[in-house]
This record gives structure tokens, sequence and C-alpha cells, in this order.
């Protein structure tokens, strides 16, 4: 107890501030106070590390990818599907007299697509038939009177001729002393009298002549009254009118009884087939867009569906140019606008066209190479490795059917 006592106290004497002492050595195992999950976290972290760098690189490589897919081709939204329209109407003034279809129905061309009453329109050509029978008939007569005038000229001829041959037989006595001064002025002036009758035959067959006018069809009165003719059956034509094109019936809300004008537009029809887009790119852009290039349409109408097509032509303008009031910039306050100009697209296939109304949006894309890389290719082609995704150029596939569309009426 005392040497126990005596070692600490002792101790202190030589260390009186406990510096030079060893610390208590602890009364519990090293191993069993070491934080277990230490290790875990710090592998843990590296992971996370490790997993966020590949994500990242990752996200890099399909990034640089995707720019060098989306730098083959110019895109917008600003796209518009168009196409031909017809104002239809009647040529002709009358009641409508049948109705045969619906609005929206789609027609073909040659359909007809309704019809007026043709009373009126028969009796005019029965007129105009029975005046050209009457012209027919005075065109005989014409021609019988000049024949009969060319008789009377010819009569008259005969007997100029008669009373000449008499002058001559009585200056032939007179000069034998046996023919009257009397008889030999009665015998010139038969003459003179033949000659004057002559003279009138011959204006009387040309007066008939001049009233008849060119012989058969060549004549005046035959054309005009053929021509009246014609005019009566093409007016009783149009009465029934037919479809100018294969098309869709727009406004279609005409019934019988319903009178209409000449040329009155009752309706429209808009054209299924060669439709085009009016895709308008940025006027920065169109300096890399190239006649016949090639195109891709997305219709909102058919998300999934695109649909070929090439760049037909550039307008010669942007929109504002054409509009009903270009804008005027000339005041000091003119702030630069990127103008948009209209570029038309064509379908190549035309019977796809058909399922696409007019005015619908699009999302137009055209390819400024003539074969560009898919979206793969590009993505592989960033770390050199485009070879390795075939083109699909390479190989023809076939084009998927575009789908039916319930919107469109069958006839």
């Amino acid at each position: 107890m005392s040497q126990a006592i005596k070692e600490p106290t002792s101790n202190l004497l030589h260390d009186p501030a406990g510096l030079n002492s060893a610390p208590a050595a602890p009364d519990t195992d090293p191993v069993v106070n070491a934080e277990p999950g230490t290790s875990k976290k710090a592998s843990a972290s590296r992971l996370r590390l490790t997993s966020i760098l590949f994500v990242l690189l990752i996200g890099v490589w399909f990034g640089l990818g995707y720019l060098h897919y989306s730098e083959q081709y110019l895109t917008t939204e600003d796209a518009f599907i168009n196409g031909h329209q017809v104002q239809i109407g009647s040529e002709v003034s009358g009641q409508i007299q049948s109705v045969p279809w619906q609005n929206n129905q789609t027609v073909k061309q040659g359909n007809v697509l309704f019809t007026l009453d043709p009373t009126p329109y028969q009796v005019a050509v029965d007129a105009a038939k029975a005046a050209l029978d009457t012209a027919m008939r005075e065109q005989d007569s014409a021609m019988a009177a000049i024949g009969t005038a060319e008789a009377g000229l010819q009569q008259q001829l005969a007997q100029a001729q008669l009373t000449q041959d008499q002058l001559r037989r009585l200056e032939n006595i007179n000069n034998k002393q046996f023919v009257s001064a009397q008889d030999l002025s009665n015998a010139k002036s038969a003459v003179a009298v033949a000659d004057a009758a002559v003279n009138q035959a011959r204006a009387t067959l040309a007066q008939t002549k001049a009233t008849a006018g060119a012989p058969g069809a060549q004549n005046d009165r035959i054309k005009s009254a053929e021509a009246a003719l014609a005019s009566a059956q093409y007016n009783l034509s149009k009465t029934i009118v037919h479809a100018p094109m294969s098309g869709r019936l727009a406004n279609y809300a005409i019934e019988p009884g319903q009178p209409v004008n000449a040329n009155q537009t009752l309706f429209s029809m808009v054209a299924t087939q060669q439709l085009w887009v009016d895709a308008n790119f940025k006027e920065t852009e169109i300096a890399s867009i190239q006649l016949g290039a090639p195109a891709e349409i997305f219709s909102d109408m058919y998300a999934t569906h695109p649909f070929k097509g090439r760049v037909a032509s550039v307008a010669a303008g942007a929109g504002t140019a054409f509009s009903l009031l270009p804008p005027q910039n000339a005041t000091g306050n003119w702030v630069k606008v990127t103008q948009r100009v209209p570029v038309r697209i064509t379908f190549d296939d035309t019977d796809t066209a058909q399922f696409l109304p007019i005015g619908t949006s699009t999302t137009t894309r055209i390819s400024l190479t003539p074969h560009p890389h898919t979206f793969w290719q590009s993505v592989w082609g960033v770390i050199g490795l485009g070879a390795v995704v075939s083109s699909p150029h390479s190989t023809p596939t076939a084009r998927s059917a575009p789908p039916s569309s319930p919107l469109l009426p069958t006839q």
C-alpha cells in the first residue's frame, strides 16, 4: 500500500507538469473503438462519383452525336399543307334540281355535283333548231331564185341577140332601098330595149345572189342559226355541273329548288392530290437549301408517319413582302427582325397526300446532304465508329402505308 503511493509521488516530483509521463493506456481494445461504417461510406462515395462521371460522359457523347445529326437538317414547325382549291358554281342561272352529295364528301373528276332545271334551256334548243331549219329553207329558196334569175338573164340575152340580128338584116336591105326609115328606127329601138332588159336581168341576178349569200353550209344565215343552236345546246349542257377534278367538297350547302345566278360561287372543292407544303424558314437558312433536296414532312395528324417530299421552289420574297399592307421601316427606331421565306415542298407520293387536309400544321425537315447519317451513325461517329451502323440508303426498305383516317368520309 505504501509502495503504491510512493511511485506516483516520485513521478510527480521528477515531472511536476506531467509532460514526460505517458498517457494511461485505455482499458478497451482499439479495434473495438474504431467506426465500422467509415470504409463503406468511402466506397459508396467513390461509386457514386464514378456513376455520375459515367452518366455525364454518356450524356456528352449522345449530345455531340445529336449535334452532328441535327447539323444535317433544317427543321421548322412553321409549315402548313396547301393544295389547289376551286370555286364551284354554275355558268347559267336557274333553279337547282338535284343535289346528290353531302358536305365534305370525296368526289372524282367528272362526277355530277348538282343539276339545274333544264326546261327553259331545252325550249331554247328547240327554238334554235327551228330557226336553223328556217334558215336552210330560206337558203334553198334563195338558190332557187338565183336559178330563176339566171334563166331570165339567158332569156333576155336571147331576145337581145334576136333584135340585133333583125337590125342587121334591115340594115342590109336598107342598102338596096327596100326598107323604110321607120322600120329601121324601130329595129334600133328594139335592140336598145333588149340590151336594157339584159342589164336589168344581170342586176336582178346579182341582187339575188347577194341576198342568198354563200351556198351551202357557208351561208351566213345558216352559220348564224347553227351558232345559236350550239349556244343553246351549250347552255343546256351547263345545267349539269361536273367535278373539274378529284377532291373533297367544302361548304357544300345547296338545296333543291334554290335559285342560283350565273357564275355565282356556291361551294368549293379541295384537291386530294398534288398537295404541297409551304414551309417558312429563316432568311439565314435559305442559302443552304438546294432545289430538289429531300425532305420529310411530319403531319400533326400522323406524328409517327413521315411523308417524303422534295424542295420544289423558294419564294421570290419574304412573307411580309406580299402581305396586303407590307411594313414600312422608314422610322429611326427600326429594329431588325429575321424574316421568314416560304419554301414549297412537294410530296413524292400523291396517294398518301390525300390523307392530309390543307391548312393543317406540319413539322418539315430538309436534308442538307444527299445521304444524311442516321442518329446512331452520328452517335458512333463521335468516337470514330460510324461505319459500324449501316446506312438506311444501303438497303432499300419498304415504306409503311399511312394510317387510315376516320375523318375521311366514304363515298
